[in-house]
């Protein structure tokens, strides 16, 4: 069949739908259960069906279901670290053996997306969110029930492709060739280069952030560094850098301008919806762009856990993200330098471009 110019195969319709329908169903019936306070953990099991978008169904099933139980962990571990009084020590220690384990895990599935940052943003949020160890039989059940249905509706398309796909074959994205994975890649010096890459811009980024007068919120500089470090056998560019910091900015001042006309708990469904929507189908594409769309979406649902006022939440957004970019730079100059006088470029820094 002759194939359709500009179809949405595309556009990542397919994959931006699960999405949102994964984390705003469980959204949505927290609101109408009257539990807004738990949004958190509804929006990072709802990260699940991110994971594997392009892959064949049956390797797909695996990936999403080791990322489900890799953001699950994350979660549990972070609520851990809240009820132990999250000191800042036990913080850094959690930090540092999610990002090890999140790096390992991903490489080793070749996923994507491969950063670490849904893990890592699951942690450090879950650690900031204040319960009791009665929430814990509640929380467990929003977390596993979250998961389970995110891990659904990313197996959905199967049943979606059999229906509908004979009839319309231009409107979906091409399944991928199925991906060889190796646990040998653990004992690569190129792995232990990218996991070091993440910790220590991480714990740098963290540490100078706490050191700040004036600033909260210093995990969204660890986000920050996270996200723009490459993954494994992903060149680092200054662009993604600046990328980040240039749709943080305007994702920003979107996110406070809805915040600060108070809307009802229903519209802030909607905004995580549309903003995962939006999210996933420029993030490919432009990551600034998606960048408008997912900053409104976290700033949005984390305040329903942890209410702040939208002015504050503003000034330490812009200010920690442009803290973490820097340090992501830093590290790119300084990754470089090495480069060049070893004669071979790092693990994290090979010939493939970061998207």
């Amino acid at each position: 069949m002759t194939q359709l110019p500009h179809s949405s195969r595309t556009v990542n319709l397919e994959g931006a739908a699960r999405a949102a329908i994964a984390g705003g169903v469980p959204l949505a019936a927290l609101i109408a259960l009257g539990m807004p306070g738990y949004a958190a953990f509804a929006m990072f099991a709802g990260f699940t069906a991110i994971f594997g978008q392009t892959e064949p169904y049956r390797q797909r099933a695996v990936t999403t279901g080791i990322a489900g139980a890799l953001q699950t962990l994350c979660m549990f571990a972070g609520i851990a670290v809240s009820m132990l009084g999250a000191p800042l020590w036990l913080q850094a220690a959690g930090l540092v053996v999610v990002l090890v384990v999140a790096v390992c895990t991903l490489s080793t599935l070749r996923s994507i997306p491969a950063q670490p940052i849904f893990p890592t943003f699951a942690f450090v949020v879950s650690a900031l969110v204040p319960l009791r160890a009665t929430d814990l039989p509640l929380v467990t059940a929003i977390i596993l029930g979250s998961v389970a249905w995110a891990w659904l509706v990313a197996m959905s398309g199967a049943v979606v492709r059999r229906a509908l796909h004979p009839r319309a074959p231009h409107r979906f994205r091409p399944i991928a060739e199925p991906k060889h994975r190796s646990l040998a890649v653990l004992r690569t010096r190129a792995l232990w280069e990218t996991v070091g890459l993440n910790v220590v811009g991480a714990l740098v980024a963290g540490a100078v952030a706490e050191a700040v007068p004036g600033l909260g919120h210093p995990y969204w500089a660890v986000i920050a560094v996270v996200s723009t470090l490459p993954a494994l056998r992903q060149r680092h560019t200054v662009l993604r850098a600046f990328q980040r910091f240039i749709g943080t900015i305007g994702g920003t001042v979107i996110a406070v301008g809805i915040l600060l006309l108070e809307p009802g708990l229903w519209w802030i469904v909607v905004i995580a919806v549309v903003g995962q929507f939006f999210a996933e189908v420029f993030v490919a594409r432009n990551y600034a762009v998606c960048l408008l769309f997912l900053t409104p979406l976290a700033l949005a649902v984390s305040w329903l856990s942890v209410p702040e006022a939208p002015e504050l939440l503003a000034l330490d957004r812009v200010a920690q993200t442009t803290l973490g970019a820097l340090v992501s730079v830093a590290l790119l100059v300084v990754g470089r330098a090495i480069e060049r006088h070893r004669g071979r470029a790092l693990g994290a820094t090979s010939t493939i471009r970061t998207v």
